[in-house]
Protein backbone atom coordinates (compact mmCIF):
# COMPACT_ATOMS: atom_id res chain seq x y z
CA UNK A 1 0.00 0.00 0.00
CA UNK A 2 1.59 3.66 -1.57
CA UNK A 3 1.50 6.49 0.99
CA UNK A 4 2.82 9.71 0.88
CA UNK A 5 3.20 12.20 3.93
CA UNK A 6 2.52 15.77 3.66
CA UNK A 7 3.88 17.75 6.96
CA UNK A 8 6.05 20.98 7.64
CA UNK A 9 7.29 19.92 10.98
CA UNK A 10 10.60 18.44 9.68
CA UNK A 11 10.85 16.30 13.03
CA UNK A 12 7.46 15.10 13.12
CA UNK A 13 7.56 14.50 9.21
CA UNK A 14 10.93 12.33 9.96
CA UNK A 15 9.99 10.40 12.53
CA UNK A 16 6.25 9.39 10.89
CA UNK A 17 8.44 8.12 7.66
CA UNK A 18 10.67 6.11 9.82
CA UNK A 19 7.48 4.31 11.00
CA UNK A 20 6.40 3.61 7.75
CA UNK A 21 9.19 2.53 6.34
CA UNK A 22 9.05 -0.06 9.39
CA UNK A 23 6.29 -1.45 8.37
CA UNK A 24 5.96 -4.55 5.33
CA UNK A 25 2.30 -3.20 4.78
CA UNK A 26 2.86 0.26 3.33
CA UNK A 27 5.41 1.45 0.87
CA UNK A 28 6.38 5.47 1.39
CA UNK A 29 6.60 7.17 -1.89
CA UNK A 30 6.99 10.71 -1.21
CA UNK A 31 7.08 12.80 1.90
CA UNK A 32 6.77 16.72 1.01
CA UNK A 33 6.50 19.96 3.35
CA UNK A 34 3.67 21.59 1.67
CA UNK A 35 0.42 21.84 0.38
CA UNK A 36 1.10 22.97 -3.54
CA UNK A 37 3.64 19.64 -3.60
CA UNK A 38 1.21 17.48 -2.18
CA UNK A 39 -1.03 17.47 -4.94
CA UNK A 40 1.23 16.98 -7.54
CA UNK A 41 2.63 14.10 -6.42
CA UNK A 42 -0.72 12.52 -5.82
CA UNK A 43 -1.52 13.21 -9.42
CA UNK A 44 1.97 12.13 -10.24
CA UNK A 45 2.00 8.93 -8.78
CA UNK A 46 -1.11 7.98 -6.98
CA UNK A 47 -0.53 6.72 -3.66
CA UNK A 48 -3.11 4.90 -1.68
CA UNK A 49 -3.14 7.16 1.07
CA UNK A 50 -2.20 10.75 1.83
CA UNK A 51 -1.08 11.72 5.22
CA UNK A 52 -1.72 15.16 5.25
CA UNK A 53 -1.21 17.95 7.99
CA UNK A 54 -3.84 20.69 8.15
CA UNK A 55 -1.99 23.69 8.11
CA UNK A 56 0.54 22.64 4.95
CA UNK A 57 1.87 25.78 3.84
CA UNK A 58 1.43 26.23 -0.45
CA UNK A 59 -2.06 24.99 0.38
CA UNK A 60 -3.58 23.94 2.83
CA UNK A 61 -4.93 20.45 3.99
CA UNK A 62 -8.60 20.70 3.37
CA UNK A 63 -8.18 22.61 0.18
CA UNK A 64 -5.60 19.29 -1.02
CA UNK A 65 -8.33 17.10 0.51
CA UNK A 66 -11.16 18.60 -1.51
CA UNK A 67 -9.43 18.76 -4.83
CA UNK A 68 -8.98 14.70 -4.24
CA UNK A 69 -12.63 14.64 -3.95
CA UNK A 70 -13.46 16.68 -6.80
CA UNK A 71 -11.20 15.27 -9.29
CA UNK A 72 -12.50 11.89 -7.81
CA UNK A 73 -9.14 11.03 -7.59
CA UNK A 74 -8.26 7.58 -6.10
CA UNK A 75 -6.19 8.48 -3.37
CA UNK A 76 -7.53 8.34 0.52
CA UNK A 77 -6.60 10.65 3.06
CA UNK A 78 -5.67 10.55 6.66
CA UNK A 79 -5.65 13.74 8.28
CA UNK A 80 -2.61 13.58 11.26
CA UNK A 81 -3.08 17.17 12.93
CA UNK A 82 -2.28 18.57 16.14
CA UNK A 83 -6.02 20.10 15.55
CA UNK A 84 -8.80 18.59 17.56
CA UNK A 85 -11.57 20.57 17.97
CA UNK A 86 -15.05 19.46 16.82
CA UNK A 87 -15.45 21.47 14.02
CA UNK A 88 -12.31 21.51 12.71
CA UNK A 89 -12.53 17.20 12.27
CA UNK A 90 -16.43 17.89 11.08
CA UNK A 91 -14.33 20.03 8.09
CA UNK A 92 -12.09 17.59 7.05
CA UNK A 93 -14.64 14.51 7.31
CA UNK A 94 -17.10 16.98 5.26
CA UNK A 95 -14.59 17.75 2.68
CA UNK A 96 -13.78 14.09 2.33
CA UNK A 97 -10.88 12.58 4.37
CA UNK A 98 -11.04 8.98 5.25
CA UNK A 99 -9.55 9.34 8.74
CA UNK A 100 -8.81 11.63 11.33
CA UNK A 101 -5.86 10.94 13.79
CA UNK A 102 -4.44 13.56 16.56
CA UNK A 103 -0.84 14.11 16.59
CA UNK A 104 -0.21 12.94 20.13
CA UNK A 105 -1.34 9.39 19.04
CA UNK A 106 1.76 6.97 18.64
CA UNK A 107 3.62 6.73 15.08
CA UNK A 108 2.34 2.46 15.47
CA UNK A 109 -1.67 4.07 15.93
CA UNK A 110 -1.00 6.43 12.84
CA UNK A 111 0.55 3.61 10.70
CA UNK A 112 -2.42 1.21 11.97
CA UNK A 113 -4.98 4.05 10.73
CA UNK A 114 -3.20 4.51 7.36
CA UNK A 115 -3.23 0.64 6.44
CA UNK A 116 -7.40 0.66 7.31
CA UNK A 117 -8.29 3.64 5.27
CA UNK A 118 -6.40 1.88 2.38
CA UNK A 119 -8.43 -0.76 2.95
CA UNK A 120 -11.64 1.07 2.44
CA UNK A 121 -12.26 1.79 6.23
CA UNK A 122 -13.10 5.21 7.63
CA UNK A 123 -10.96 5.54 10.98
CA UNK A 124 -11.70 8.12 13.67
CA UNK A 125 -9.56 8.05 17.01
CA UNK A 126 -11.82 7.82 20.09
CA UNK A 127 -10.35 11.45 20.80
CA UNK A 128 -12.40 13.23 18.34
CA UNK A 129 -15.41 10.98 17.90
CA UNK A 130 -17.73 12.42 20.60
CA UNK A 131 -16.52 15.90 19.36
CA UNK A 132 -17.48 15.12 15.91
CA UNK A 133 -21.00 13.76 17.00
CA UNK A 134 -21.55 16.95 18.78
CA UNK A 135 -20.46 18.98 16.40
CA UNK A 136 -23.17 17.34 13.70
CA UNK A 137 -25.85 17.26 16.08
CA UNK A 138 -25.22 21.35 16.60
CA UNK A 139 -25.04 22.15 12.91
CA UNK A 140 -28.70 20.14 12.99
CA UNK A 141 -29.92 22.05 15.55
CA UNK A 142 -28.92 25.29 13.36
CA UNK A 143 -29.67 23.58 10.14
CA UNK A 144 -26.35 24.54 9.30
CA UNK A 145 -24.57 21.35 7.58
CA UNK A 146 -22.96 23.36 5.05
CA UNK A 147 -21.17 24.91 2.93
CA UNK A 148 -17.46 24.20 4.52
CA UNK A 149 -14.86 26.66 3.70
CA UNK A 150 -11.46 25.17 4.28
CA UNK A 151 -9.24 27.21 6.84
CA UNK A 152 -7.18 29.31 4.04
CA UNK A 153 -11.00 30.02 1.84
CA UNK A 154 -11.89 31.43 5.50
CA UNK A 155 -8.77 33.77 5.81
CA UNK A 156 -9.08 34.83 2.37
CA UNK A 157 -13.08 35.88 3.16
CA UNK A 158 -11.68 37.60 6.35
CA UNK A 159 -9.18 39.44 4.37
CA UNK A 160 -11.91 40.27 1.91
CA UNK A 161 -13.75 41.53 4.59
CA UNK A 162 -11.07 43.88 5.72
CA UNK A 163 -10.86 45.41 2.63
CA UNK A 164 -8.06 43.89 1.16
CA UNK A 165 -7.60 43.73 -2.56
CA UNK A 166 -6.84 40.58 -4.31
CA UNK A 167 -3.35 41.61 -4.80
CA UNK A 168 -3.07 42.59 -1.29
CA UNK A 169 -4.48 38.98 0.24
CA UNK A 170 -1.76 37.23 -2.28
CA UNK A 171 1.33 39.19 -0.46
CA UNK A 172 -0.20 38.79 2.62
CA UNK A 173 -0.09 34.75 2.51
CA UNK A 174 2.62 35.11 0.23
CA UNK A 175 1.02 33.01 -2.88
CA UNK A 176 0.04 34.14 -6.50
CA UNK A 177 -2.85 37.00 -7.42
CA UNK A 178 -4.37 33.86 -9.78
CA UNK A 179 -3.86 31.58 -6.46
CA UNK A 180 -6.21 34.08 -4.98
CA UNK A 181 -8.50 34.31 -7.39
CA UNK A 182 -9.00 30.70 -7.86
CA UNK A 183 -9.72 30.14 -4.10
CA UNK A 184 -12.57 33.21 -4.36
CA UNK A 185 -13.83 31.17 -7.55
CA UNK A 186 -14.18 28.03 -5.47
CA UNK A 187 -15.71 30.18 -2.35
CA UNK A 188 -18.03 31.75 -4.99
CA UNK A 189 -19.33 28.30 -5.44
CA UNK A 190 -19.72 26.87 -2.71
CA UNK A 191 -21.12 29.83 -1.08
CA UNK A 192 -23.34 29.92 -4.87
CA UNK A 193 -23.21 34.20 -4.72
CA UNK A 194 -21.05 36.06 -7.89
CA UNK A 195 -19.02 38.53 -6.31
CA UNK A 196 -16.80 39.12 -3.16
CA UNK A 197 -19.32 41.50 -1.36
CA UNK A 198 -22.00 38.27 -1.66
CA UNK A 199 -19.45 36.38 -0.34
CA UNK A 200 -18.25 38.25 2.72
CA UNK A 201 -22.12 38.75 3.57
CA UNK A 202 -22.85 35.07 3.37
CA UNK A 203 -20.19 33.72 5.10
CA UNK A 204 -20.38 36.02 7.94
CA UNK A 205 -24.50 35.60 8.49
CA UNK A 206 -23.83 31.78 8.32
CA UNK A 207 -20.96 31.87 10.78
CA UNK A 208 -18.19 30.65 8.59
CA UNK A 209 -15.39 33.58 9.76
CA UNK A 210 -15.08 35.42 13.21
Amino acid sequence: MTVLVAEDHPVFREGLTRAIAQRPDLSLIAAVDDGRRALDDIHDLAPAVAVLDLGLPGLDGLTVIETIARERLATRCVVVSALDDSATVYRAIAAGARGYVPKTVASADICDAIERVARGQTVLRPEVQDGLADEIRLRRERGDEGPVLTPREAQIVRLAADGYANAEIARELHVSTATIKTHLQHIFEKLEVSDRAAAVAKAIRRGLIP
